[in-house]
């Protein structure tokens, strides 16, 4: 009677594992490194110890056994399955960057365990301990490169000398990298540099990392063996696959299509639905879906689902940045419209790139994890999130980097606790994972409101965002229901949970940074007839006005009226009437008291008590500003290398003065401030999203009115002339971020502000130019103030400013010591 149980459990066990709904899925994304520490004998494997310590650049002690110890903590957090980043055998140091393979991409043997994170017999158990507790493992893997083991410098190859513990791959064919060698050479295993007659992304290397010949057959057959050994050795469920889009089309199609492919291989194993994600790591431009086309390529060789980097985009400039609620909007209708939505893996944040919370709140994080946890995808948590991490690869366990000397598997943790309902909330109604997004508001001018329906079969719910700090209108949505619907609120956060009556059209305030999801019912309430209404009667959307003018209309039975632009709570102006029939009135404007550009205008009417209330029809409407000039400052050229003139660039060749000031222009266009950097070089070699690359501002406003701090943070420095600064604006290529000097110190930014600043770069004029409404800096005349602009580079990765030493290398800067000011290159302008 045992022996059926047992063979019916293992059954059931088989069939679960080899029919997976991905769709139906939560991924928990581990570093192994940085995760737990389950078998401190393996933390440092060199007599010398340079591999290991806590340090950014090195093994801090994340192993499978740790992970082992946590699967129950995953699990309580809704978590369905889990992605580790690659296990393999890796590169463990590379003196000539003074970094280490710690994250597992830099591999020597893609058959092997690092011998820091265990061997093949704990990563089954691993697999066999998650399993039981009905999780999924996918598993990272690279195919595009190794890690730095031959160098080309100077018209000469040579092998790795300061690579740990080996300086060839140990794994044949990979480990025939000798361009020396007349048949290594001749096998063509790698990229050599010499050899590319026309270098593109997918030929060449990059960061210095040994770029694979995916089109050698010898290759492809030892990639493909490779990887179907996870498959069959271990039983995962799922690839993960790295730098997907450095590496061409053609190989994808035979390494996961071939008879032994990784599909085959894996239906072998009885994995019917192996699910195979990539990385193309795209940035589009707000409304532009070169990503969602890029994408699609993907899945026509044969990826069943990829990474939604286009959707990431716009998450990060929405709820991070505060910028239009319209982006997502755009990109929300473009992902339905290209490919099957549902097996796309959503994200906010990953281990290359900022953490989320980096110059963002928590309310950010919560509106933004909402919303992929309501549309169609299958949502990631990358570890550290549900604890509040800021940094990117923080350890979770206390001895390792960045841990404060606390472990981080705190359960009662409020982000813990939120993504627990989230969780909850998408395995009770399977419209969030197989509905259809309908986007019913956004807001086109800043951070405002986001709506949309989400519906599946007959069930119906409407998901609402306000993404500003302060209440803001949304109106006149039109859900195409009939008058009296009950909306049935079933998850609130910052707002409190009613039920909503819809009447027509919904019309309504929301709290700043709230959101609310309602289920569409049945149920069916009265709604009275007003007698209150109010129109507006001489704009029309799409005028332009140079000029202050006057808004015109007329109300019915109304006690007062109030002019709202842009949605804002507080109205621009508010006039009381007589509650006579067909009253006419009028409201004059100045433009000179708005940002240039698009606004949106409607008129709200009250009746004898203020729950009577109607609203206009919403018009949009364009303001032409002049400009006012009120700053020109040119700085010396050449002058880019420290405060005392010793600093040197990083050794690698993309670097290029990018911090060295040219000029500063500052104008103003009624409401909003725009600043020109004129820089002597700007370039785009990593193609960063906001546009240029290897420099990083830091500009700091001085408020005379105002007491700020003097330090600069994580820049060794202080303000000069003994000055203070009241708002910081950080600005890279890939990040940008506001804020006060509210909790600010010499290790942490301020207090985070939206919404950011607007960038655009002219490459030919080398200019990198910005504009923010004055209301950021809580002002409307800068009369007086202080702007000190400084210059260094920021590693993303790392997320933060690069290191600083006498010696400099590939991604360090020279010629000062670790706790010198870390700034290139500074001007200091007073506006009069």
């Amino acid at each position: 009677m045992k022996k059926m149980a047992l063979l019916l459990l293992l059954m059931i066990s088989v069939i679960s594992f080899s029919s997976i709904n991905w769709e139906d899925q939560v991924i928990y994304f581990v570093m192994i490194d940085r995760f737990a520490n389950g078998d401190f004998s393996k933390d440092v494997l060199t007599k010398n110890g340079i591999e290991a310590g806590f340090e950014n650049s090195k093994y801090n002690g994340g192993d499978l056994k740790g992970i082992i110890s946590k699967l129950d903590y995953i699990k309580n957090l809704g978590a369905t399955a889990i992605w580790i980043t690659p296990p393999v055998a890796n590169q463990w140091w590379d003196g000539y960057v003074n970094y280490g393979g710690y994250h597992g991409y830099w591999a020597r043997d893609l058959k092997k365990i690092d011998e820091h994170f265990g061997d093949v017999k704990i990563y089954k158990k691993f697999v066999e301990e998650a399993h039981k507790r009905g999780l999924y493992v996918i598993q990272d893997i690279v195919t595009n490169h190794m890690g730095n083991f031959f160098l080309y410098k100077n018209g000469k190859y040579f092998l790795n000398d300061k690579s740990v513990p080996t300086n060839k791959p140990t794994q044949y064919p990979f480990n025939m990298n000798n361009y020396n060698d007349p048949e290594q050479r001749r096998m063509n295993i790698y990229h050599f540099p010499t050899e590319i007659k026309n270098p593109d992304k997918q030929n060449t290397e990059f960061a210095n990392l040994d770029d694979l010949n995916t089109e050698n057959p010898i290759v492809i057959e030892a990639l493909k063996d490779s990887y179907n050994f996870w498959i069959k050795e271990v039983g995962i469920d799922g690839f993960r696959i790295d730098t997907a889009i450095y590496v061409p089309h053609e190989f994808w199609k035979k390494f996961l299509n071939d008879k032994d492919g990784i599909y085959s291989t894996a239906k072998k194993q009885g994995k019917d639905n192996f699910i195979v994600f990539g990385e193309a790591w795209i940035t589009p431009s707000p409304f532009d879906n070169i990503g969602e086309k890029t994408l699609k390529e993907y899945f026509d060789d044969g990826y069943n689902s990829m990474l939604d980097f286009p959707l990431l985009t716009d998450i990060k400039r929405v709820f991070k940045e505060g910028k239009p609620t319209s982006y997502l909007a755009f990109r929300l209708k473009e992902r339905q419209q290209y490919y099957d939505s549902k097996r796309l893996v959503t994200f906010v944040d990953n281990h290359d790139m900022d953490r989320f919370l980096k110059g963002a709140t928590k309310n950010d994080l919560k509106q933004a994890l909402t919303l992929i946890f309501t549309i169609p995808g299958i949502p990631t948590i990358y570890y550290g999130t549900e604890q509040g991490f800021e940094e990117t690869r923080a350890t979770m366990f206390k001895e390792g980097f960045a841990s404060k000397g606390v472990d981080h598997f705190d359960e009662n943790n409020d982000l813990y606790k939120f993504i627990q309902r989230l969780t909850k909330l998408r395995k009770e109604n399977a419209v969030f994972r197989y509905g259809k997004v309908d986007v019913v508001f956004a807001d086109e001018i800043g951070p405002g409101v986001l709506a949309y329906t989400i519906s599946n079969n007959n069930d119906k719910y409407l998901v609402m965002i306000n993404t500003n700090a302060k209440r803001k209108y949304a109106t006149g949505i039109d859900l195409g229901l009939k008058k009296g619907i009950v909306l049935k609120n079933i998850f609130a956060l910052n707002m409190l949970g009613k039920d909503i009556v819809y009447k027509g059209t919904l019309n309504t305030l929301m709290n700043g940074k709230a959101v609310a999801i309602y289920r569409i019912t049945d149920e069916i309430k009265s709604v009275k007839k007003k007698d209150t209404n109010v129109r507006i009667i001489n704009i029309e959307s799409g005028s332009s006005y140079k000029t202050d003018f006057v808004i015109k209309g007329i109300a019915n039975n109304a006690k007062s009226i109030k002019l709202i632009i842009d949605g804002e709570e507080k109205e621009y102006a508010t006039l009381n009437l007589n509650k006579r029939e067909n009253e006419k009135w009028q409201i004059p404007v100045k433009i000179s008291e708005f940002t240039p550009g698009k606004h949106k205008i409607f008129v709200k009417a009250y009746g004898k008590i203020p729950i009577i209330n109607a609203y206009s029809k919403t018009y949009e409407i364009n303001i032409d500003i002049p400009s006012k000039d009120l700053a020109y400052v040119e700085d010396k050229l050449e002058d880019d290398f420290g405060p005392f003139g010793t600093y040197k660039y990083p050794l690698d060749t993309t670097f290029k003065n990018q911090a060295d000031i040219k000029a500063v222009k500052i104008q103003q266009i009624g409401k909003q401030l725009k600043v020109d950097l004129i820089m002597k070089e700007v370039t785009d070699s990593w193609s960063p999203a906001n546009g240029f690359d290897h420099v990083t501002f830091q500009i700091f406003f001085d408020n005379p009115d105002k007491e700020g701090i003097k330090v600069l943070p994580q820049q060794n420095a202080k303000m000069p002339d003994n000055l203070d600064w009241d708002y910081e604006l950080y600005l890279t290529g890939w990040i940008v971020s506001v804020h006060s000097s509210e909790g600010a110190n010499k290790d942490t930014m301020g207090k985070p502000i939206t919404p950011v600043p607007t960038i655009k770069v002219n490459k030919q004029l080398a200019t990198i130019s910005f504009t923010i409404p004055l209301s950021v800096l809580e002002t409307d005349n800068l009369s007086g103030w202080k702007i000190y602009i400084t210059t260094y580079d920021y590693d993303g990765i790392e997320s933060v400013l690069r290191p600083l030493t006498p010696e400099g290398g590939q991604w360090a800067f020279g010629g000062g010591q670790p706790t010198d000011p870390k700034i290139m290159d500074d001007i200091l302008i007073k506006i009069n």
